[in-house]
């Protein structure tokens, strides 16, 4: 299995691991984010910061009864292009790996947001329609 870093890196994302992010500002159509090695632009903005809410309340996202980020089922916020992800958005629910939960969620429901319609993560043979077809004839 390829790590995930590397199947970033092979479509060319430029990441900027091991900055920590001070700042997040609407800015036109998307985000001016802030750390301490520079701005950078971002359509789209997912908060996977734990418990620590603070970048959510500077957007002025809203927040539930439990004092958790509300999220819709597809993980966005209040805030268009704003999505919230594991103890974010779920008092007390941590993950290990942000990226192989809430945070691929959030990753498709971007990828289905800029296709206009749903995205999946996973190559389907070119056999299986006719194996599905096959299926459907039989009655199955």
């Amino acid at each position: 299995m390829m790590p995930a870093r590397q199947q970033v890196d092979d479509f060319g994302v430029d990441r900027h691991q091991g900055e920590a992010v001070t700042e997040v500002e609407a800015a036109g159509d998307g985000f001016t984010m802030t750390t301490e090695e520079g701005e950078y632009d971002a359509e789209y903005v997912v908060l996977a910061t734990g418990a620590n809410r603070d970048l959510a309340e500077s957007l002025s996202c809203e927040f539930d009864d439990d004092d958790t980020v509300s999220v819709d089922l597809s993980t966005e916020t209040s805030v268009d292009g704003v999505y919230a992800t594991g103890a974010m958005a779920r008092a007390e629910e941590w993950q290990a790996v942000i990226s192989a939960g809430d945070g691929a969620a959030a990753a498709l429901d971007i990828l289905s947001n800029e296709k206009g319609e749903h995205y999946h993560d996973f190559d389907i043979p070119d056999t299986a329609a006719s194996v599905f077809g096959d299926l459907i004839d039989d009655g199955a």
